[in-house]
C-alpha cells in the first residue's frame, strides 16, 4: 500500500476543513458580537515498519483536532439606538426561544415586541432576552408630571372639564406614563451571565453560544464584573488581514498535498506498467 497517497489525501481533507473555518470567519466580519474561530491541526498515528530499526517511524497525515474561540474584546461602535447594548468583558446575554431553549450570545442588537398589554425585550429573531433571574424583561417607560392637574383649598386634585369647570372629586395624580423608554432602568434589568470555561462553549447558529458540560452552567455575574454599554454594539473580532494570510497558507498547503497525491498515483502507475 502506498502510504504517501493516503497521507496526502488526509492533508487535503484537513486543509479543506481549515479553509472552511477561515472563510466562515471572513464571511462574519460584520456580524455583531462574533468571535472568530481558529482550527488546531494534529498529526495522525505513527507506525514502525522495520523491527530492526524502531526509530524509523512513518506518519499518516493530519486532521483537525479542534477549533478554538478567539476571545479577545471586540471593538465598539456607537449605534445611536437606545435598544442596542454592548458587553465589555467576558460575560454574555441570555436569550430564550419559542421552544424554551436558552442560549448565550454577545449580540446586543435588541428590539421590543408587544405581549398582551405590555412590551418585552427581544433580539432580532424574536427570542426573549432574560434578566439575572431568568425571566422575560418588560420594557420600562418613563413617567412625566401631569400638567393638567390643580389642587383646591382642601388639597384634593382637580382637573378642568370641557367647560372649564373643575371636578373636585378627582384624586391628584402627579405622574403619567409616557411612550419614551427608560433606557437607564432597562440597562439595569438586562441579565449578564458567565461560565467557568469560555473555551468549553460550542458555536451555535444565529450568534448563539451553546452551553456544554465542558463549559459549565452559566451564572449571573457580580455587580463589579457587570460592564454594559447602552447605545453601542460590539464588532466582530475577525482580523481580515490575518484571515487572508491563513487562507493563502491553507490554500498552498492544500495544493502541495494534492501534488503528493498526484505524484504517488504516477509512481503507482509506473510500478504497474513495468514489464
Amino acid at each position: 500500500m502506498n502510504i504517501s497517497f493516503y497521507t496526502g489525501a488526509s492533508g487535503m481533507i484537513a486543509q479543506q476543513e481549515g479553509m472552511n473555518i477561515y472563510s466562515n470567519n471572513i464571511a462574519n466580519v460584520n456580524t455583531v458580537g462574533y468571535k472568530s474561530l481558529r482550527p488546531s491541526f494534529a498529526d495522525c498515528l505513527y507506525q514502525v515498519y522495520r523491527r530492526t530499526e524502531p526509530e524509523w517511524q512513518t506518519g499518516h497525515g493530519q486532521f483537525v483536532m479542534k477549533t478554538d474561540f478567539m476571545w479577545e474584546q471586540g471593538g465598539f461602535v456607537l449605534s445611536e439606538q437606545g435598544l442596542d447594548f454592548a458587553i465589555a468583558g467576558e460575560s454574555f446575554f441570555m436569550v430564550r426561544d419559542e421552544r424554551g431553549n436558552t442560549y448565550l450570545t454577545r449580540d446586543g442588537a435588541f428590539n421590543m415586541t408587544q405581549i398582551d398589554d405590555h412590551w418585552e425585550l427581544v433580539n432580532a429573531r424574536g427570542e426573549f432576552v432574560l434578566d439575572n433571574d431568568g425571566n422575560h424583561i418588560t420594557i420600562p417607560f418613563r413617567t412625566a408630571a401631569s400638567t393638567n392637574v390643580k389642587e383646591d383649598e382642601t388639597g384634593n386634585g382637580t382637573i378642568p372639564d370641557a367647560a372649564g369647570r373643575e371636578d373636585i372629586n378627582t384624586v391628584r395624580d402627579d405622574s403619567v406614563v409616557t411612550t419614551e423608554v427608560d433606557y437607564e432602568a432597562l440597562t439595569d434589568m438586562i441579565g449578564l451571565f458567565g461560565v467557568p470555561n469560555n473555551w468549553g462553549l460550542n458555536q451555535g447558529e444565529d450568534n448563539h453560544f451553546v452551553v456544554t458540560p465542558r463549559s459549565g452552567d452559566p451564572v449571573p455575574v457580580t455587580e463589579q464584573e457587570r460592564k454594559l454599554l447602552n447605545g453601542a454594539l460590539e464588532l466582530s473580532t475577525v482580523d481580515l488581514a490575518a484571515e487572508m494570510v491563513h487562507l493563502i497558507e491553507t490554500q498552498r498547503s492544500y495544493q502541495l498535498s494534492s501534488r503528493v497525491v498526484t505524484t504517488s498515483d504516477e509512481l503507482m502507475n509506473i510500478a504497474n506498467t513495468l514489464r
